[in-house]
């Protein structure tokens, strides 16, 4: 079954199959693709609070256990974007988009288990994107409560690797990770383990990088964007990068040339979106749009990198 190009592949969620979006990553041109054996994965709840005192939400994410032998495997958080987790086509049917279920294969595959907490059902929305900053009830600071809730979860899981778990994120989820992973802030400085690494794709740096109070952040992070970003300029995490040169811990940011936000999603066609606000030049809108070159790359140094740090 296709859908606007996209290959459906089933996913079986706690013994009932779901149907995710995903794209085929490779094929002949004239080649019908293979079709890709379907993904388990468990419903899993979580509760999150919205601020010290604020009110309890109960959250929830999706498991999925790597590949291997090993009783205890390394494990990913998963923090998707702005839009969410779920693909827009079918808005009544929770079908992942194609970004995830390609990460959910690329980490499992790898050996990792991943969890991806959904910041957003759980609080009425389906996509934050067309929300100003002053709306969000789901601002990267609640969702940075989110990741805590998260690492106390996994705490719990007889089958993670405590010690070595890690964080992938995109965009909005990509400056969540930034969030959680800043020393500065106390209730992320109190906590007894910390991830040992962090990969986040084109988040916005802009309050780190101009920030008076020195960016700490709690392992090494790779960040990865593309020099033509205009819907998050690299410009600040270009600042922040060389700001934290020489410390203990630091960022490296990796920029592909002709790449774009969202360069990550398979298939998705260059288009402009006048609908983010507060983003791009006034009038003009921003670019979205998948490079399959540059996401290649992307995936092969995100993979290097969990390697060295949490293996």
């Amino acid at each position: 079954m296709n859908i606007r190009g996209k290959t459906i592949a089933s996913l079986c969620l706690t013994g009932l199959c779901v149907q995710l979006a995903a794209a085929a990553l490779a094929a002949a041109p004239a080649a019908k693709p293979a079709p890709l054996p379907p993904l388990r994965t468990d419903r899993v709840f979580l509760t999150s609070v919205e601020s010290p005192g604020g009110k309890a939400t109960a959250l929830f994410g999706f498991w999925f256990k790597g590949k291997g032998k090993a009783e205890k495997k390394p494990t990913i958080i998963a923090m998707h974007g702005c839009g969410g987790l779920y693909s827009s086509v079918n808005k009544d049917k929770i079908e992942f988009t194609p970004r995830h279920i390609a990460m959910a294969r690329a980490l499992t595959d790898a050996g990792y288990n991943v969890l991806f907490p959904d910041s957003f059902t759980p609080r009425g929305r389906r996509s934050i994107c067309q929300e100003s900053l002053a709306q969000r009830e789901a601002s990267s600071a609640n969702r940075r409560l989110d990741v805590q809730i998260a690492l106390r979860w996994l705490a719990t899981q007889e089958d993670v690797d405590y010690a070595h778990v890690g964080m992938v994120g995109w965009s909005h989820g990509a400056t969540t990770i930034l969030a959680a992973m800043n020393l500065a802030q106390t209730d992320v400085a109190v906590r007894k383990v910390q991830p040992k690494a962090a990969v986040a794709f084109y988040p916005t740096c802009t309050p780190y990088a101009g920030s008076r109070t020195p960016y700490k952040p709690a392992a090494p992070m790779l960040i990865l964007m593309g020099e033509n970003d205009d819907w998050t300029p690299p410009e600040a995490c270009e600042s922040l990068e060389k700001k934290l040169e020489g410390s203990d811990t630091g960022i490296t940011l990796r920029l592909y040339p002709d790449t774009y936000h969202d360069f990550d999603a398979p298939g998705l066609p260059m288009h402009v979106r006048m609908d983010i606000p507060g983003a791009g030049k006034r009038g003009e809108g921003v670019t979205s749009g998948g490079n399959a070159d540059s996401r290649a790359e992307a995936y092969r140094e995100m993979l290097k990198f969990l390697k060295d740090k949490l293996e």
